[in-house]
């Protein structure tokens, strides 16, 4: 399957945007937005309900000044690195939250512009090559995977892009095994990161310090943990732009309220049975050290300056 994305400008790209803004226009007085009912842990652990809840009737309306604000197109320039294998939800969870910023140029980029082939089975073709990405990025995204983050790693045309944009852009960040990337790249030493639970122990051979959390921020770096946080990430970065009112706009836009039937996301969560977290570890034994070894020997071969 062959899924191509459309262009930034697209007739889909500006409805989707247009939607928003209806939304956080037409709607703007309502307290729902300024108020998400729960935060996700909340929600995790509450049962589903059998309906969604009508919305809150309006306890203060917004000025014009405040609607205009939020309303105000913003210039963020936005690149998300696809390579071979990656794992598509690293990359399209925080791209439809990103694409939902009024004015934002969000672009998938990759060496050429031929069809990536995910670890699921489509392709997604790039709206740029690497080479065309000359506007200083706000910024540059890493998705994570397993065969293809260690080939990713030593891949030249990959690794010198990443290490411009370490240098160029206000933001380095990645979901994922897609931190081990930018470790590869010399870009977090001295730096806390968080990755896959399963991998996250292989920070240290980038020079990072290994954090067990959702994402985390240090500096202008900014580390997703395994697939899923990749949304959570996002909406971060959307606070930080835009602020909460805009953030949670976007999180009630796109429904993001996960209710899922078992409390197990991660080895330490309460409905986590030992006995596959064992299982999942055995399986994945050998998959941490083989990107310790990959994260050495990319930094083995950094150009010196």
């Amino acid at each position: 399957m062959n899924h191509s994305p459309s262009p930034i400008d697209s007739p889909d790209a500006i409805s989707r945007r247009d939607a928003i803004t209806r939304s956080l226009g037409a709607l703007a007085g309502i307290s729902a937005i300024a108020s998400i009912s729960g935060s996700t842990a909340h929600a995790l652990a509450q049962p589903a309900t059998p309906a969604p809840a009508e919305p809150k009737k309006a306890d203060v309306e917004m000025t014009p000044e405040q609607h205009q604000a939020i309303l105000r197109p913003g210039k963020e320039r936005i690149a998300i690195v696809l390579y071979p294998q990656f794992t598509a939800l690293d990359a399209l969870g925080p791209h439809h939250v990103f694409i939902n910023m009024v004015g934002a140029k969000v672009l998938l980029v990759a060496k050429t512009m031929a069809p990536v082939p995910s670890d699921t089975g489509f392709s997604i073709t790039p709206n740029a090559t690497f080479d065309q990405i000359t506007e200083k990025q706000t910024l540059v995204l890493v998705p994570g995977g397993t065969t293809g983050t260690l080939e990713a790693m030593k891949d030249a045309p990959t690794m010198s892009f990443l290490r411009r944009q370490g240098a160029e852009a206000q933001w380095i960040g990645s979901v994922c095994t897609g931190s081990l990337v930018l470790a590869a790249a010399g870009l977090l030493k001295g730096y806390k990161a968080t990755s896959h639970w399963l991998t996250r122990e292989a920070l240290k051979a980038g020079g990072a310090e290994p954090v067990a959390q959702r994402y985390v921020e240090d500096r202008n770096r900014v580390t997703g943990a395994g697939v899923t946080a990749g949304i959570d990430f996002a909406l971060h970065l959307v606070q930080k732009w835009r602020g909460a009112t805009y953030a949670k706009g976007v999180q009630m836009f796109m429904e993001y309220d996960p209710q899922p039937p078992f409390n197990s996301g991660s080895p330490t969560s309460p409905d986590a049975e030992p006995a596959m977290v064992g299982m999942l570890s055995a399986m994945h034994e050998s998959f941490g050290p083989k990107c310790e070894t990959a994260i050495r020997a990319a930094l083995a071969t950094t150009p010196t300056k």
